[in-house]
């Protein structure tokens, strides 16, 4: 959600911001290096001027580098944003001469010149330098500003930080990293909702990664001022980076998400559709959007209440004119198989009693808060609301009108702020919605107006400059964790608009108030693919736009994107037109039933490569980079995507395009709706008409699908149909990853693991893990199988009528599931 509805026209309209250029002015570099000190981690280089720089060895690919220069005030070494602290330090060898200091691990040589202090990265292996300084770290003692500058390459180009509203390759840009409110933004804008200090540089096939962990004001200037470097600045904080040898991206991203924790196995329902708007109200409108993508054999799993649910906007209140039964309107929705996920926002009514009333002592979000606000009281007598450097409370205005906001850094506030969820899910309520989170507040969107409010943060006390950036990361944990304790038997599913690093760990992101147009739906892509390779796995955008009327060409193609990604949301702003699968006519409607039943069909795939996403922290939906790193072909392609390793889509994002060009990497590839195969390493222009997305599947693969439903738990995936794409080798290796699908039973081991490997004409399948599916049969598909003559199944040669070939030249054999190892061989 977004600003009030007056300031929305402005907002669309606003002009492309540019970050500020880095002032080099009154920073003063680090002296050279005076002496050295060996610790069980790494090293302390103790500068001439008193600065310390400790360069500290957490994996053989991993180094964290954190500079404490002179004068600066000490604080606590401590980070919202990580997750892993407890690293063995590998073996490192020390080496040092006159001029310079090294240590090396097994896959990088770090080497530090004394005078001026540079640190240089070199591959331990091969020597060849990595990432180098180009001049020393600084620091303006006066204003506490740092920076650091970095080599540029002459044909290095850059990724990640998170959500930016740009391309993918973010070669000669400029960010800044300041959460703020901004609704309608548009290629260009900066900064809008997130902050993700990370990137990774890609030069010649090889790649590293570094993460500032630094919370304020920053700004990357990555070859956009000049050829000189690549350069981070801060407006205060440490210097406190972490860099990623590689040379893989898979495996820098994958331990990036080590260091900074990963994304939670959410529910399987959040793979399923969901329908919003700002907003549905009262509960008979909720039923009736219930009710027709029900007879309208459309698939639907969720169902969004925006904030005209609550009691004037109270946060864990209802409206009790609007929604005089939230739990019977849950009840209800649940018979027909859908969930509800209600929105919550940061600030809290000011309000302060009638002099004389009283709360409730049950029922407290349905009895009215209009003399009384029981969580504002609360929260005062707690002391869990920000207050400013003379004591008093910090008042904006958001929703509510004046309106105070939590201090999350505080644990105990955190557990507060979690349990008063239990508003909702006693009701019914199966996941939440933060949103505003920036944290936004309509009397200032520049933080000007906010930087006397002090943070807990540990007991330091720190400034409001810090904890912005944080702010919503602190809310989705004490979102998540509430939910852990009101729901233990159920996985937590929160949503988020902003977030900083680590963000992952609690909550699944969408890309904010957009618009309904191409230009919009052309940079989800690029967006997205940023986003995962930043951390966030579970990431969406509103379908089709959330500003704007769009029309039906637009839905239809936006649809067809939003079939391969995580988060799949339609919704719409308050005073645009309804943009529901039906409302542009039935010829739209039918291409949006055919891809949602898709995107059903495919949940086994889906869910799989989230699977494997929480496990490893690679992303399901992938540039083409990710997957094909030594490509050059692919270093700024965002026009079209992965998901996971098997398929590649090229969505049509301009209106009228009925053909559009597809880059095919080398290799085989099958076009997935004919199993025409196609060669690699070519651009090929391809029919696209309004109903087609080009979709196709890497040659090797073994891709995972079943039936189509109307809502994920509706039946068992039974048929589970299994397509195997051999490549130019004759092999392909796939897997199936299954659990319930709600509990958090799977991190102690309930699952099941299928993998599937096919070479030589044989295919077995190995079933591992204690999740038990149930009775159920497996398709298998074997695609150009034309001179296949004889199927056996673990030894025994089926009769003809047991298996059948289509006009593609695909064979299929129907396999009953025993729980154990099979192995199917083709003649």
């Amino acid at each position: 959600m977004r600003l009030p509805v007056y300031l929305l026209a402005s907002a669309c309209l606003a002009a492309p911001t540019t970050a500020p250029a880095l002032d080099w002015a009154g920073l003063q570099p680090l002296a050279a290096v005076a002496s050295v000190q060996r610790t069980a981690a790494g090293l302390d280089l103790i500068c001439a001027d008193g600065a310390t720089v400790h360069v500290s060895v957490l994996a053989p690919d991993l180094i964290r580098v954190r500079a404490l220069f002179a004068g600066q005030p000490a604080s606590l070494d401590h980070s919202w944003a990580i997750a892993r602290t407890d690293w063995a330090a590998p073996p490192w060898h020390f080496a040092e001469t006159a001029t310079e200091l090294s240590l090396t691990t097994a896959a990088v040589k770090v080497v530090i010149q004394r005078d001026p202090l540079l640190i240089a990265f070199h591959d331990a292996v091969t020597g060849r330098v990595i990432n180098a300084d180009a001049r020393p770290m600084a620091r303006d003692p006066a204003t506490g500003r740092l920076a650091a500058a970095k080599h540029f390459g002459f044909e290095e180009h850059f990724y990640g930080l998170g959500e930016k509203a740009a391309r993918l390759d973010k070669r000669r840009g400029r960010f800044v990293m300041w959460n703020s409110d901004t609704p309608g933004y548009v290629e260009g804008r900066d900064p809008i909702y997130q902050s993700i200090p990370f990137y990774l540089g890609w030069e010649e096939g090889r790649a590293y990664g570094l993460f500032y962990d630094n919370t304020y004001r920053t700004t990357f200037d990555l070859g956009h001022t000049g050829q000189d470097y690549a350069a981070f600045g801060a407006d205060g904080g440490e210097l406190n980076y972490y860099f990623f040898a590689g040379p893989s991206l898979k495996q820098i991203v994958s331990r990036y998400t080590e260091l900074t924790g990963r994304m939670p196995l959410p529910p399987l329902w959040a793979l399923g559709h969901q329908q919003s708007r700002y907003s549905y109200y009262p509960d008979t409108v909720v039923e009736k959007v219930a009710e027709q993508y029900r007879a309208r054999d459309l698939p639907l799993d969720v169902l969004y209440l925006d904030i005209h649910y609550m009691d004037a906007y109270r946060v864990f209140t209802w409206d009790r004119t609007r929604f005089p039964d939230p739990s019977g309107l849950m009840k209800r929705l649940a018979e027909k198989g859908l969930r509800v996920v209600t929105i919550v926002d940061p600030g809290v009514k000011y309000q302060p009693p009638v002099p004389g009333a009283i709360d409730p002592a049950t029922d407290r979000d349905l009895a009215s808060s209009h003399e009384s606000y029981y969580v504002y009281n609360e929260g005062l007598a707690g002391d869990y609301f920000l207050r400013q450097k003379d004591g008093s409370l910090y008042i904006g205005e958001v929703w509510p009108g004046q309106s105070v906001f939590v201090d999350y850094t505080r644990a105990d506030a955190r557990q507060w702020w979690g349990e008063g969820h239990r508003a909702l899910t006693e009701r019914g309520v199966a996941g939440i919605w933060t949103d505003m989170n920036e944290p936004a507040d309509f009397l200032d969107q520049t933080g000007e107006r906010h930087k006397d409010i002090v943070f807990d943060d540990l007991g330091q006390r720190a400034p409001y400059a810090k904890h912005r950036n944080t702010f919503a990361l602190l809310m989705a944990r004490a979102t998540y964790e509430g939910l852990e304790q009101l729901q233990p038997d159920r996985r937590p599913f929160v949503i988020t608009r902003a977030g900083s690093a680590g963000i992952q760990r609690y909550a699944v992101k969408w890309t904010g108030d957009n618009n309904a147009t191409f230009d919009s739906l052309a940079l989800n892509i690029p967006m997205f693919a940023s986003l995962g390779i930043s951390g966030q796995a579970f990431v969406g955008a509103d379908i089709p736009g959330f500003i704007g009327r769009g029309d039906g060409e637009l839905l239809a193609r936006a649809y067809q994107m939003a079939t391969f990604v995580p988060f799949c949301r339609n919704h719409s702003a308050i005073d645009q037109y309804d943009k529901e699968p039906w409302r542009f006519g039935s010829y739209y409607e039918g291409i949006v039933r055919k891809y949602l039943k898709l995107r059903y069909r495919m949940l086994p795939f889906l869910y799989t490569t989230l699977e494997e996403a929480h496990r490893t922290g690679v992303p399901l939906f992938r540039p083409l980079l990710l997957n094909f790193q030594e490509d050059y072909n692919t270093v700024n392609l965002d026009d079209q995507f992965m998901i996971g390793d098997a398929l590649l889509a090229a969505p049509v994002v301009r209106a009228g395009e009925r053909a559009r060009e597809v880059y095919f990497p080398a290799g085989r590839w099958y076009e997935f709706e004919t199993g025409a195969i196609i060669r690699g390493g070519t651009t090929l222009r391809v029919d696209a008409p309004l109903d087609h997305m080009p979709l196709y599947v890497r040659g090797g693969s073994i891709v995972p699908s079943t039936i189509a439903m109307n809502y994920t738990d509706e039946k068992p995936w039974n048929p589970l149909r299994f397509d195997i794409y051999p490549d130019d080798a004759g092999t392909a290796n796939g897997s199936l990853y299954e659990d319930d699908g709600h509990s958090p039973d799977y991190k102690h081991g309930a699952w099941r693991r299928t993998t599937l490997h096919f070479a030589n004409g044989q295919l077995t399948l190995t079933p591992t893990g204690t999740h038990a599916p149930g009775v159920r049969n497996f398709a298998i598909v074997l695609h150009r199988a034309a001179a296949v003559q004889q199927v056996l199944v673990d030894g025994v040669a089926l009769e003809a009528s047991a298996w059948t070939r289509a006009a593609d030249h695909s064979l299929t054999v129907a396999l009953a599931d025993n729980g154990r190892a099979r192995q199917l061989e083709f003649r």
